[in-house]
């Protein structure tokens, strides 16, 4: 473990994608979710809870739609609960599958927040939505929150019930964010070089530090990534082991060291990749992200004399399923 850096026993923020399956196949998905797509099974799931570390400060369950895999997210929310009773636990929704007697159950089951993301022109939005949901919210004393970097304000106590909405647009979330998935394949993915999505919340910003307020560890399905969009490979499987394993094996190598310190365009300065050559190569690209998978791909699938392939795998997904 380098000098510095301390074992991790708390986590500012878990974002899991336990489902790629969803209601609907849109086409700015970045994890190519889609009906009848892989769910972590029961077993999985409560041999990734066993593996993550004694302390939480947020909690997002995600997917896919999590509403499709209802009663398996029901057990999740009162699982996690049970072990993290000081978490902020969210569950991030299009709400197309959200009535009042599902909604009643998760706040029983410890629920806190539902981020209501679909409010965009990518998700269908049947007429009266959006106000039908807020009144179902405001009817459980549900208070709407201001959208922003959760990492940039104070956490609400675990008891606090809230909500907000929003979805895919240029200026909120698009971004330089999804260089992934159907975006990427349908050319919706909007380029933008100069956005270092690596240095702020949700990307790999502070990912091999305990307890920074800029950490956040993302999961699909079982396996961990760094950042939301998701690096070529995944750092590990949690079923298998801790994430206090899977990160130190990552600590010192300075691959990762510069992913977590947010500067993608040092990660190949120990290999002789210069930082100009770096910089050039993302505005060549567009993006940070496909200069990371650019560099990951040369510099550790080579070395194990595996091919690239033209799109990213689906993450954490096994094999190449058919893709819409």
């Amino acid at each position: 473990m380098p000098m510095g850096r301390e074992p991790l026993t708390e986590l500012e923020s878990f974002y899991w994608v336990f489902t790629h399956n969803c209601n609907l196949t849109c086409a700015h998905c970045y994890n190519w979710s889609r009906p009848g797509a892989p769910t972590v099974t029961r077993d999985e799931a409560m041999a990734l809870i066993a593996n993550l570390p004694p302390r939480i400060r947020r909690i997002n369950l995600s997917g896919g739609e999590p509403l499709t895999e209802y009663p398996l997210l029901l057990e999740l929310v009162g699982e996690l609960r049970r072990r993290y009773p000081d978490a902020r636990l969210q569950i991030q929704t299009n709400g197309d599958l959200l009535d009042a007697e599902r909604l009643d159950a998760l706040l029983d089951a410890g629920l806190g927040h539902i981020a209501l993301a679909s409010e965009d022109d990518w998700h269908p939005t049947p007429e009266g939505k959006f106000d039908a949901l807020r009144e179902l919210f405001a009817s459980r004393a549900m208070v709407e929150t201001p959208l922003g970097d959760p990492g940039d304000r104070e956490p609400l106590p675990p008891e606090a019930r809230t909500f907000n909405v929003w979805g895919a647009t240029p200026d909120f979330w698009v971004g330089g964010v999804w260089p992934r998935g159907r975006a990427l394949k349908l050319g919706l993915a909007k380029l933008m070089p100069d956005h270092n999505f690596c240095d702020r919340w949700s990307g790999a910003l502070g990912f091999l530090d305990n307890g920074s307020s800029a950490q956040e560890i993302a999961v699909q399905l079982t396996s961990v990534y760094p950042c939301c969009p998701g690096t070529v490979e995944p750092l590990g499987d949690l079923t298998q082991e801790p994430l206090a394993s899977i990160l130190a094996r990552h600590q010192g190598d300075p691959i990762w060291e510069a992913l977590s310190d947010g500067d993608p365009a040092a990660m190949g300065l120990e290999a002789g990749v210069d930082r100009e050559h770096a910089q050039r190569r993302i505005q060549e690209l567009g993006s940070v992200c496909l200069w990371c998978d650019e560099f990951l791909r040369e510099r550790l699938l080579a070395a194990r004399g595996e091919q690239a392939v033209e799109l990213l795998p689906v993450m954490g997904e096994s094999g190449h399923p058919e893709r819409a």
